[in-house]
């Protein structure tokens, strides 16, 4: 491994493990531009989406979660989100422009990878906004071309992360300044994984982050 490539990091295994999906989520802020004076939104409150919510924090923006789980709008509150909204009870336009006072999110990160938050990013964002795809969508997407052109959007794509986003998220961690503890929904011995993973695999959204420990000490 090129040193260039290893980070040092005062962690626990369980802090560890967070680091790479959450810096996912800081690299989407980044390429956003986010500063303070903006409004984000933050499509899915997953690893990623909790580390695109803590980074936006981070930066001193006012950071809006959405999801349909309450205990992961919970977490994305705790890890630095001002507002929350659960789209499977509450209307997204609605109470996206009643946070903005009628102008929308000035970013959108969508991290979830659906045709219905696609199209949705495009539309709530603001005039003069930037959208961050991170999420793939799986199957094709339509837009209202005039969705681009009317509202002069900057729509940027983002994967993976640099640098400066793992030196970020150790920093966060080690500060203690995110919470470790409620972001790992479950840890279990080399054993017991093949049973959690199965249960991951058949209702995905039940789950942040699983972590196998091979000791006790975890």
């Amino acid at each position: 491994m090129p040193a260039e490539k290893l980070y040092a990091a005062r962690l626990t295994a369980r802090e560890l493990c967070l680091v790479e999906p959450l810096t996912v989520g800081f690299h989407a802020v980044a390429r956003g531009r986010v500063t303070a004076d903006d409004t984000v939104a933050v499509f899915g409150c997953g690893g990623v989406g909790l580390g695109a919510v803590a980074a936006s924090n981070a930066r001193g923006a006012t950071t809006i979660c959405i999801d349909v789980d309450d205990d992961k709008l919970e977490l994305a509150r705790l890890a630095g989100g001002a507002y929350s909204i659960n789209t499977s009870r509450e209307p997204l336009h609605e109470r996206l422009q009643e946070i903005t006072k009628g102008r929308g999110p000035d970013v959108v990160i969508e991290a979830i990878g659906t045709r219905v938050t696609f199209q949705a990013a495009v539309e709530e964002v603001a005039f003069t906004g930037r959208v961050v795809y991170i999420g793939y969508a799986k199957e094709p997407v339509t837009y209202e071309t005039r969705m681009f052109v009317q509202k002069e959007l900057d729509i940027l794509g983002s994967r993976n992360a640099q640098p400066e986003d793992f030196q970020a998220v150790i920093g966060l961690l080690e500060a203690r300044k995110f919470p470790v503890q409620r972001a790992v929904s479950v840890v279990v011995s080399l054993e017991e994984a093949p049973s959690a993973l199965r249960s991951w695999s058949e209702n995905p959204s039940t789950f942040k982050k699983i972590l196998v420990a091979l000791d006790e000490t975890q």
